[in-house]
């Protein structure tokens, strides 16, 4: 054999050597993620992951998180709470994502420290979930009202105590005649004491034990935040209804609706102003917001930093660094985030905060201006909300007495314990009954 033929003979064999081994890194994967609906995901993710990666096929698992005893069946673990994600760490079911991030050069300090400081507090330090978004509540005012009655606008890390102290300084009506309040809370129900909760939450304090289900809310921290709360509601400025007294509120809350200064809210309603003047009813509000109301003792803290969209990678899994790509996509891929942070807001805050929808004229710092508390006191996350229900309907008729003057907050406390202990164990009894049957 002549030596062109020869040397022809092994190009072509290297050629086809080559050629295997190029198929052979590209060979097709199919990689799986549990979701809650598989429309849903590939509007989201799917359909521009695979846009980008031919070679990686998704296949969504519906599933509606309700079991999560078992070990993950999926490639990509899907969690929607931060109690759901703890769980997962204990029983070993994730994978420890700091190593392969490192290994692919994904710098994990472009997400925001306040997505990676919730995520690594319910994991004991590390990292096994990332996110896309974090959820956040703001303090908006209504500059025109705060400038028509010479009150001076909210400021940034007010206590509870200062906000409602500066909502009393509105009067009951506009001078048009209309009502007007200083402060009001979308809440639908149990709307007094709903302030109360939500006001000890935010000095981390908590009325029952979410391991024993044990209430304990007559101390003497509850006892002045109550205290603070009855001066407030007493004085008229507060919009206290429930749905039942005001069902239209649901749809025009009176803050929308200039009939009051101030509310806690959540970032959405950032978002929200704008649509809501083009509509029948809706109002052009000049707004401006501050950070939520926090712990004189801890005034660089918030409680109110929630994350619902957490993805893991199981321990199981055989297509690792597929399935990397495909979180790391999720949580971080430039032109995907950008698009959905300004087509579906409602998603949440992107944790790359570069990615936030701008809002012209307003500083959106606010909403992630203060740090995390990484201890938890939201007991709706983790016992179920019959059993907390049950509790909130005895209190909140014990508090419509301390403000109706027919009982003191020390009188009332002492029968939260005993009458909200054996609501809850009634609640929880009746729950262990039905799920037996």
């Amino acid at each position: 054999m002549n030596r062109r033929l020869v040397s022809a003979c092994i190009c072509c064999f290297l050629a086809l050597v080559g050629a295997g081994c190029a198929k052979t890194a590209s060979e097709p994967v199919t990689i799986t993620v549990n979701y809650p609906s598989a429309q849903t995901f590939y509007k989201l993710y799917g359909y521009a992951f695979e846009e980008k990666y031919p070679d990686i096929t998704v296949q969504v698992v519906q599933d509606n998180l309700m079991d999560s005893s078992s070990p993950p069946s999926t490639d990509v673990v899907y969690m929607n709470s931060l109690p759901l994600l703890e769980q997962r760490v204990q029983q070993g079911d994730l994978l420890l994502l700091s190593p392969i991030a490192q290994k692919n050069h994904f710098k994990v300090n472009t997400l925001s420290p306040i997505a990676l400081s919730l995520l690594q507090s319910a994991a004991s330090g590390q990292l096994y979930g990332l996110a896309p978004t974090f959820h956040s509540d703001a303090l908006f005012y209504n500059k025109k009202l705060f400038e028509r009655y010479n009150i001076q606008f909210p400021q940034d890390q007010m206590s509870w105590e200062e906000v409602l102290e500066l909502a009393e300084r509105f009067p009951h009506q506009t001078d048009e005649g209309t009502p007007l309040y200083g402060m009001q809370m979308n809440y639908y129900k149990n709307v007094t004491l709903n302030y109360i909760l939500e006001m000890g939450t935010t000095e981390g304090l908590s009325y029952i034990d979410t391991s024993t289900l044990k209430v304990t809310m007559n101390t003497k921290k509850w006892e002045r935040i109550w205290n603070i709360a009855v001066k407030a509601f007493q004085s008229g400025t507060i919009y206290t209804k429930d749905e039942s007294e005001d069902a239209a509120s649901m749809s025009n809350p009176p803050f929308y609706m200039e009939e009051a200064a101030m509310t806690k809210a959540s970032f959405l309603t950032a978002y929200n102003f704008e649509p809501f003047s083009k509509y029948p009813n809706g109002r052009t509000i000049d707004w401006g917001m501050v950070t939520v109301p926090v712990d004189p003792n801890n005034p660089t803290v918030s409680h109110n930093y929630s994350i619902y969209d957490i993805y893991g990678i199981a321990t199981s899994t055989e297509h690792q660094e597929a399935a990397w790509k495909l979180i790391e996509f999720i949580v971080n891929d430039s032109r995907n985030n950008r698009y959905l942070a300004q087509e579906n807001v409602n998603r949440g805050l992107p944790a790359n905060l570069d990615y936030i929808r701008p809002i012209e004229g307003h500083d959106l710092s606010p909403l992630y201006r203060l740090k995390p508390a990484t201890e938890r006191v939201n007991p709706y996350l983790v016992v179920d909300a019959s059993i907390l229900d049950a509790f909130a309907d005895v209190a909140q008729q014990l508090l419509n007495d301390v403000i109706a003057g027919k009982m003191t907050v020390e009188q009332a406390l002492a029968e939260v314990d005993i009458k909200g202990q054996l609501a809850v164990d009634a609640a929880g009894q009746k729950l262990s009954t039905a799920s037996e049957q």
